[in-house]
């Protein structure tokens, strides 16, 4: 493959560094959130090697013997931490790393950003989480939606606590989403709240990785009732929870 595959611009991204660096001074679900964001409209420097054509990315395990693929949110953390002033990289979207992450066969848990320093880290099923919250359509891939013949067990509970603490939830609707094209049921959990912009996002995401372990590894797709999309899809249906 050609050399100019790899990156070796300069990579700036002070915003990004910058909320990581609040983040390990204070772990609030607030400044993980403030990441998060920021990470998802990031590029990230993939450290790489080739050997025979064939390009690997470099991996760091835990003491659980996960397996997380590393990037660096910007050209001043690679230079630093990266131990061969040789490395070749390439940039990647946030996007483009989370596909790879989700490849079954790579057999990863997660992204680690910045190893070493003030690393962050996205585990696997906060990335299926984010990877569902896109829309449909963004896939182009035409999806049909039905109703839910069964539930799973712990669902009516975990939304009911959920809404106890949160009073700004007002209806929860629970349908699923089959690919025409592949069969694929994903769920569909659309929530509606009375509060707007990043409060309503932060709600939105919070919830999403609190039912996620309840899904019993079936696909989610958590959204607001705030897209036309969304909307034809719980047309004349009833909540699945509605506050009283």
């Amino acid at each position: 493959m050609a050399d100019d595959v790899f990156f070796e611009g300069e990579l700036k991204g002070e915003e990004l560094l910058k909320l990581m660096h609040e983040l390990r001074a204070d772990r609030s679900n607030e400044k993980m959130l403030g990441v998060l964001k920021c990470a998802a409209a990031s590029d990230f420097l993939v450290p790489v090697d080739v050997k025979d054509g064939k390009f690997s990315f470099h991996a760091v395990g835990d003491n659980k013997g996960r397996r997380f693929i590393v990037v660096y949110g910007d050209s001043g953390s690679f230079k630093t931490l990266e131990k061969d002033e040789h490395q070749k990289c390439v940039r990647a979207s946030f996007e483009d790393v989370m596909q790879t992450v989700l490849e079954p066969s790579l057999n990863l848990d997660g992204m680690i950003i910045n190893p070493g320093a003030s690393e962050v880290i996205f585990g696997k099923e906060l990335l299926q989480s984010i990877n569902g919250q896109m829309s449909p359509q963004d896939d182009g891939v035409d999806m049909q939606v039905l109703d839910a013949a069964n539930f799973p067990p712990r669902m009516k509970g975990l939304v009911e606590g959920f809404a106890r603490e949160e009073k700004r939830l007002k209806k929860v609707w629970v349908r699923i989403l089959k690919s025409t094209e592949t069969e694929e049921l994903k769920w569909l959990i659309v929530l509606s709240l009375d509060v707007e912009g990043d409060e309503r996002d932060y709600i939105i995401d919070t919830f999403s990785r609190y039912i996620t372990p309840c899904l019993e590894g079936v696909e989610s797709v958590v959204t607001g009732d705030d897209k036309d999309w969304v909307q034809d899809a719980i047309k004349d249906t009833e909540p699945f929870y509605e506050r009283t």
